[in-house]
């Protein structure tokens, strides 16, 4: 499917004068080529076995599959239906002797580059970001800095009420410790005093 679409549009890039275009499109083939064409099947079926078995896809993916196989297939190879919806009209042909050639050694290129690189292209245990980047970097980030905010926030808030409980502290240790006034040992005429005062006042509010 893609040797009757993807290259009909280099080929109206260079029909248009589009050197720059075409070539970019050029590379970006033997990219796709290389990274889904051979890269992907060798380390699937060629290098080490993980030993891992995952259980078979359930039937409507298998079905997914199959009828998105059948098209693919059926579109390179009838490509009529698929020219006849575009909004404009295609002469294009693409299964001519000069396109088969180009795209057979782009394709044997390709593989060559890949096999001279094979070296430098080992399979790591990586993540490869896209869209959750978002929430792996920059949510990781962001994280980090509101446990840091709250952290400071937290600080000042222990350090307030320490200081207030301290000072609360230090006020009951002044009226109730071991040295206050009311802790201090009274004289037996001063406790005598101070009963007859409180019971000459309870007397005088009791006549009034």
């Amino acid at each position: 499917s893609g040797f009757i679409s993807k290259s009909m549009i280099s080929q109206s890039a260079a029909d248009q004068h589009m050197a720059l275009v075409w070539l970019l499109l050029t590379a970006a083939s033997a990219g796709v080529f290389l990274h889904a064409g051979i890269k992907f099947p060798w380390f699937v079926f060629f290098q080490k076995d993980s030993g891992l078995r995952p259980p078979d896809p359930p039937l409507n993916m298998k079905i997914a599959m199959v009828l998105f196989a059948f098209l693919c297939i059926f579109i390179g190879v009838v490509p009529g239906p698929l020219y006849a919806i575009l909004p404009y009209p295609v002469d294009y042909v693409p299964y001519t002797g000069g396109h088969v050639v180009s795209m057979l050694q782009l394709l044997l290129f390709s593989g060559l580059a890949f096999f001279l690189m094979l070296p430098l292209m080992k399979r790591t245990l990586t993540l490869s970001l896209d869209v959750d980047w978002f929430y792996r970097r920059a949510g990781a980030f962001a994280a980090r800095k509101l446990v840091q905010s709250l952290s400071v926030v937290r600080a000042e808030v222990e350090r307030g009420l320490r200081k207030g409980l301290d000072a609360w502290i230090q006020r009951v240790f002044h009226l109730h410790g071991p040295n206050s006034a009311l802790a201090r040992t009274w004289q037996t005429g001063s406790t005598v005093l101070m009963v007859t005062l409180l019971f000459a006042v309870v007397l005088v509010f009791s006549y009034l």
